[in-house]
C-alpha cells in the first residue's frame, strides 16, 4: 500500500511539473507582453500622460493606450542580436485615429499606434540611437512606405496601417532586420528595447489603440 501511495504521489508530481513547464515553453517566443508592461517596462511621458490600461479580449490580454493631448510610451528592455529579428509578430488595433495627422510634418506628427525597436541606449549625450518604428497613422501614403522622422535623424518609420483599417484587429509579421537594412543601409546592432507608443499632442484629436504580445516566431513552443 505504501509503495502504491508513493507511486501515485510521484505520478502526481510529474503531472504538475508538466503543467508548469508547458506554459513556460509556450512563453519562450514572447519578446514583450504589453499587458505586463505597466509593471515591467520603463514609462516615458514626453508630453503630458497617456492613460494605459489592460483589457481582456477573446485573443487574451491587451494593453490600451489613450493619449490626452499627450505623448507617452512604455519601453521594455530586451537584449537580442538585431540580425535575429527576422520573424517578429504582433497584433494591434486602432479604434480612434486622428484625421489631420501627417508624420511627414512636425506640426501634425501624431501616431495612432507605434511599435518601436530601439538599437541602443538613449542618453543625455546620445539621444539619437537607431530606432525603427512600425506605425499606424493617417499619413496619406501607401502601406509599407518607409518614412524618416523630421525630429530625429536615426529614427525611421514603416507605415503599416492607415485610416482604412481603423477598428479592425490586424496581425503583422515583419523581418525587422531586413527592414532595418533597407532603411539605414547597414546591419542592425544589438536590440535594447521594444516600445509601444501613441500620442495626440500635435493635432489634439482623439486617439486610442490596443497592443497584443510581440512574438519571435523563430522560437517554437518547447524549443527553437
Amino acid at each position: 500500500m505504501r509503495n502504491e501511495t508513493s507511486g501515485a504521489a510521484l505520478r502526481l508530481l510529474c503531472c504538475l511539473s508538466i503543467l508548469v513547464l508547458v506554459p513556460a515553453a509556450r512563453a519562450q517566443n514572447v519578446l514583450v507582453d504589453p499587458a505586463e508592461m505597466l509593471g515591467t517596462a520603463k514609462r516615458i511621458d514626453f508630453v503630458g500622460r497617456n492613460d494605459f490600461s489592460v483589457e481582456q479580449t477573446a485573443q487574451g490580454a491587451v494593453l490600451r493606450s489613450v493619449p490626452h493631448r499627450s505623448a507617452s510610451g512604455l519601453y521594455k528592455p530586451v537584449e537580442m542580436n538585431g540580425r535575429e529579428l527576422t520573424q517578429i509578430n504582433w497584433r494591434w488595433r486602432v479604434d480612434r485615429l486622428h484625421e489631420a495627422a501627417d508624420v511627414r510634418r512636425l506640426q501634425t506628427e501624431d501616431f495612432g499606434a507605434m511599435v518601436m525597436f530601439v538599437f541602443g541606449h538613449p542618453s543625455l549625450m546620445n539621444r539619437d540611437v537607431p530606432t525603427l518604428g512600425y506605425v499606424w497613422t493617417s499619413t496619406p501614403v501607401r502601406n509599407e512606405t518607409f518614412l524618416h522622422s523630421q525630429r530625429y535623424g536615426a529614427l525611421a518609420y514603416v507605415q503599416l496601417r492607415g485610416r482604412g483599417d481603423v477598428g479592425r484587429l490586424r496581425e503583422e509579421i515583419r523581418d525587422v532586420a531586413a527592414d532595418f537594412r533597407a532603411v539605414f543601409g547597414t546591419e542592425p546592432g544589438a536590440l535594447k528595447y521594444i516600445a509601444v507608443f501613441n500620442d495626440n499632442d500635435q493635432t489634439n484629436e482623439p486617439a486610442s489603440a490596443v497592443f497584443g504580445p510581440i512574438l519571435d516566431l523563430r522560437k517554437k513552443a518547447g524549443g527553437r
